[in-house]
């Protein structure tokens, strides 16, 4: 293309958009949520709503019932107006849209944006609460299990039922040592 040809098509661009702004066809805005659009209970949240920089006023709305309901407006030539919630909770948590305006004129609303409060305070601890009586019924078993094993094992017979014994030792022999362990009948006096 010739630098002529070149310099024509910016000239007729540039109109274009100024033609198209003049006439009220703004550029949609675009609408976002800062640090993002999941806020846990009572944390804070910054909306961000682009627009040009000839606009002067930034509306932001909620979706109630069927319709939008105003929030805030900010006034000032700007291109990204800055809406702040400081405390998110099920009455701010919703849709949101945002719109601009300038010479009376308004744009088109933004895409919604879906804002989401997560309550920390009533979490589901089914899970671990599973995990903890799991943990409790085994230990409550192997509890069971040696009740069980000292009631029903062999039991030390009474002292005068000792005499009819046999000698019960063990030995073992190591390094020329006799070593004896066990249990050895008692010899009564007369």
């Amino acid at each position: 293309m010739a630098p002529r040809d070149v310099t024509l098509f910016c000239l007729v661009l540039c109109l274009g958009q100024k033609i198209q702004a003049q006439d009220g066809n703004f550029p949609i805005p675009i609408i976002s949520a800062m640090p993002g659009s999941v806020i846990p209970w009572n944390g804070s949240v910054k909306i961000l709503c682009q627009g040009t920089l000839e606009s002067y006023v930034y509306q932001l709305e909620i979706l109630e019932n069927v319709t939008y309901k105003l929030v805030e407006k900010k006034l000032g030539f700007q291109e990204v107006a800055e809406f702040v919630i400081n405390r998110m909770d099920t009455n701010t948590a919703g849709r949101y849209q945002c719109r601009y305006g300038r010479e009376h004129r308004w744009s088109a609303p933004s895409e919604a944006l879906e804002l989401v409060v997560t309550d920390t305070r009533s979490q589901d601890y089914r899970t671990e609460n599973w995990v903890r009586m799991g943990v409790a019924g085994l230990v409550l078993i192997a509890l069971l299990a040696f009740l069980a094993e000292n009631r029903l094992g062999p039991q030390l017979p009474h002292q005068e039922d000792q005499q009819d014994l046999p000698d019960l030792s063990w030995s073992r022999q190591k390094s020329q040592t006799k070593w004896t362990f066990g249990l050895t009948p008692r010899t009564t006096r007369e």
